[in-house]
């Protein structure tokens, strides 16, 4: 059975096209439910599912995962019936000039897989071929200024430091570090690729870092040299072999061109699991009698994620069952939302032929007992809809009269609360318990908004507290509602005893008729739900990306073959994030508390690792007592589930380099041209200040520091820079920072279209204010894009604290909808077909000479 399902993967991942929607079932949705009969041999493909990397513009995608049931009630993923299968792709450098690279997504993540005879800068080498897969650290195309004697910061702890410009000011002699130590020099001359290659693993003279010298410049102040185009790949690679293990899947194959993996146990999808199947990612199984189930991939690091639909090549209607970015309840199997492109011309989408659409559906509560109340998906966020008959009120629908509020409290959890104590809700009420009455079986209460009584009530046992108001044309609808389980009537002390809890926003969205959210446009509202079409045509420009109506964009391929899919970014908080409580230099030897908080409060049990070896776990008080004898830089790590991972780099180091290790410090944080800076030095250990050492900007003196450790210095040219201590009876130190120029702080505001809708041909005016917020003055080449293309520039010169108002003249020869930006302001402009009205006006003229003809003729 391996082998079948093999073959279909491997097929499917061979032949990936933009084909959205298999006509079998076999592919295309995230979501598999047995309710809507898929195929039971069903394959997710990059195409289908926003995990797994899909490079839009090449049309490739690198991964596939493909699982087989017996049954739409099989439960059980018998063993080799799950099998991943991934291949190395060909992408882009961001330095166009350097050509491209073979990534490869492994267990939904990015790696770097080889370097193809389409590398400029390295002859073909692959690392799959030797098992090893690494992460690409830098891919960029950003220009950095450098003086001599400063250094180029790249990851993992490597640094280029600029030694030397030639007399000709056309050569320069470069040395690269790591963690000090330094592992290769050279002399390259300008508009050369410097290259670095080491053996990774197995794999020799492999090239881990690239970066292009584009200018030396050698001056009679100083010199410099400008950089453009970083490439780097990590030193830290992992190994694949065939028998790896990884989560629930063993590796079966590693071959230059693919990976293939399978489940070597069965997998039991039951109800309301969720399964770590490899890496990231997981399967969450719906909580219900009706088998549903789709991948996942682990988002609770901080950062910003792209969900996105199924790639399509023409018409296609998204639903929450193949764009992630929809609210989805997959316990229920309830979807409200869906996107249709009905018709497409060309890359024209016409006047309402999109249109999105969603409906109130009945979800159950938290709190079983309460029934159901309805939910609406809009504009890829969740809303409250209404209130069917249930447990604490009767019908009431708020989507009905054009409103939508947020559901910020829907939980069963139990709570005991005490008589003077309170019930924290949102935004800003508390639910006071006043006091238990005599017999035990009352409670009196007292609901508070910003310290503002608002309600008060007597309950019994296993009573609701309802609170009521009016939301705009709604009236008595339960904004709050609290199930008092249990009264207590004690000795010593009184308790009520709480579990459900249900409360809405009061801060409501009211929609109406013709409202337009973005590109789209309010066509109903009724009881069943709203519906928005698009009333002018949208142009699926290649290279471009579409704001379509709030959160949901649309992105199209840069290519002539036309390729789009929506998607919506959702960002990751660090509310939960553990942080690491610890010195940054330590002695070897020496014991260290490790102290691991969140949200300031101690963590237990979390574990501690240093580079990845595990350290032990923080006690109930948050901490982990560690002696550390190895010195070097490390990188500590604290995990605990439920938690985001928290990092810090430390070093260790020996005895006898304790009492000589100095810590430059440099304020304020940001550093302009032209702007003073503090530089600080200190003993790394126990922080006291150090005077009379010599400081070195570049490799020149420019004097000592104070009693207090201190000198004043003003940095004159924008750029990486670095500083050198020097001190009797301590070692050397260094800091490398960044000067930022001044004059490039430019910020664009107020962005004016006039008029907002105009006719085919006419010109529309487009203005906004530029500022320079910098602290000297500048010039800046201002653009106006129409559709992502530039179609004017204007330069003009701003001095510091300055404001002007750019203006520029756009046009268009077709209806639709023009999107335009100058700066980071963003906007449009509708335009509407000409009015033929010349050409009806001479119409009426020559009918009307007819006729006086033809009545001159009989008279005649």
């Amino acid at each position: 059975m391996k082998i079948k399902i093999l073959i279909v993967a491997l097929l499917c991942l061979s032949l990936l096209s933009t084909t959205a929607l298999a006509a079998d079932g076999s592919t295309g949705n995230r979501i598999w439910d047995a309710a809507q009969e898929p195929s039971l041999e069903y394959s997710w493909s990059p195409l289908s599912y926003s995990g797994f990397y899909y490079d839009l513009d090449s049309g490739e995608g690198s991964e596939m995962l493909t699982v087989k049931l017996d049954s739409y009630s099989d439960r059980s993923i018998e063993e080799d019936d799950l099998v991943y299968s991934t291949r190395p792709i060909e992408t882009g450098f961001e330095r166009d000039e350097w050509g491209s690279f073979q990534i490869i997504g492994f267990m939904a993540e990015r790696y770097f897989a080889g370097y193809s005879d389409n590398t400029a800068f390295a002859d073909e080498v692959s690392l799959i071929s030797d098992s090893q897969l690494a992460k690409v650290l830098i891919n960029d195309d950003d220009e950095k200024s450098l003086f001599t004697g400063s250094s180029l910061v790249l990851q993992e702890g490597y640094v280029l430091d600029i030694t030397e410009v030639d007399l000709n000011g056309n050569k320069v002699f470069i040395t690269l570090k790591k963690n000090g130590v330094q592992v290769d020099s050279t002399v390259i001359a300008s508009n050369q690729d410097y290259v670095y290659k080491t053996r990774i693993g197995s794999t020799d003279d492999f090239p881990l870092i690239a970066v292009h010298l584009d200018t030396i410049f050698r001056g009679t102040e100083s010199n410099a040299v400008f950089i453009k185009g970083i490439f780097q790949v990590s030193d830290s690679y992992i190994s694949v072999n065939a028998g790896d293990k990884y989560g629930r899947m063993t590796v079966d194959t590693v071959a230059p061109e693919r990976i293939t993996m399978s489940n070597p146990d069965v997998i039991n999808l039951n109800a309301g699991r969720t399964i770590d199947i490899m890496g990231k990612l997981k399967f969450v199984v719906a909580d219900d009698t009706v088998l549903r189930f789709a991948p996942v991939v682990d988002m609770k690091e901080p950062g910003t994620y792209e969900l996105r639909g199924t790639v399509s090549d023409g018409p296609f209607n998204w639903t929450s069952l193949n764009f992630e970015g929809f609210y989805y309840n997959i316990d229920e199997g309830i979807g409200t939302e869906s996107l249709e492109v009905k018709a497409l011309n060309g890359r024209t989408i016409g006047a309402e032929n999109l249109v999105y659409s969603t409906r109130a559906q009945q979800v159950s509560f938290d709190h079983s007992a309460w029934g159901q109340f309805e939910v609406i998906g809009f504009l890829a966020q969740k809303y409250f809809a209404g209130y069917p008959d249930n447990g604490f009120t009767k019908a009431v629908s708020i989507v009905s009269q054009g409103q939508l509020s947020k559901v910020l409290i829907d939980n069963d959890d139990k709570k005991s609360v005490y008589p003077g104590s309170a019930l924290v809700l949102e935004e800003g009420y508390v639910l006071e318990v006043v006091e238990v009455d005599l017999n035990g079986d009352k409670v009196r209460v007292s609901l508070k908004k910003n310290g503002e009584e608002v309600d008060t009530s007597i309950l019994g046992s296993n009573k609701d507290y309802v609170y009521k108001t009016e939301m705009g044309a709604s009236e008595d609808v339960p904004q709050i509602a609290v199930h008092f389980n249990e009264i207590f009537r004690g000795r010593e002390f009184d308790a009520v005893f709480i579990q459900g809890i249900f409360q809405i926003s009061e801060n409501y969205l009211t929609l109406e008729g013709s409202d337009r959210f973005g590109r789209m446009e309010v066509a109903s509202i009724s009881e069943d739900g709203i519906v928005l079409e698009n009333r002018n045509s949208v142009s699926l420009t290649k290279d471009n990306v579409i704001d379509l109506m709030g959160d949901i964009s649309i992105k199209v391929a840069d290519s002539d073959t036309l390729r789009y899919y929506p998607f919506v970014m959702t960002t990751t908080s660090s509310s939960e994030q553990l942080s690491i409580e610890m010195p940054d230099t330590i002695t070897a030897g020496t014991s260290v508390d490790i102290k691991v908080a969140s949200q300031g409060a101690a963590v237990e049990g979390a574990v501690v690792k240093f580079d990845n070896v595990q350290k032990g776990t923080t006690s109930n008080e948050g901490i982990l007592s560690v002696v550390l004898s190895e010195t070097g830089t490390f990188k500590v790590t604290a995990e605990k589930e439920g938690y985001v991972t928290g990092t810090l780099n430390v070093e260790v180091i020996s005895a006898e380099d304790a009492t000589k290790k100095l810590d430059i410090e440099i304020s304020p944080e940001t550093v302009f041209a032209g702007d003073a800076i503090s530089i600080s030095v200190k003993k790394a250990i126990g922080g006291e200040p150090v005077g009379g050492a010599a400081l070195y900007y570049d490799g020149s003196a420019i004097g000592t520091t104070s009693a207090e450790g201190m000198l004043s210095y003003t940095p004159k040219d924008a750029g990486i820079h670095k500083v050198r201590v020097e001190a009797n009876g301590f070692l050397p130190a260094e800091l490398t920072f960044e000067v930022e120029a001044a004059e490039n702080m430019f910020r664009y505001s107020d962005l004016v279209i006039d008029p907002a809708i105009a006719e085919q041909g006419k010109p529309v005016t487009v203005s906004a204010n530029v500022a320079n917020t910098g602290t000297s003055a500048g010039e800046v080449k201002v653009e106006l894009l129409v559709n992502g293309n530039v179609t004017d520039t204007q330069n003009i010169s701003l001095a510091a604290g300055e404001e002007k108002t750019v203006e520029f003249t756009a046009t268009a020869d077709q209806p639709g909808t023009v999107d335009v930006q100058i700066g980071d302001q963003k906007g449009s402009f509708d335009v509407t077909a000409k009015t033929p009205f010349v050409g009806m006006v001479a119409a009426m003229v020559i009918v009307m000479m007819a006729a006086a003809f033809r009545g001159r003729r009989n008279k005649e």
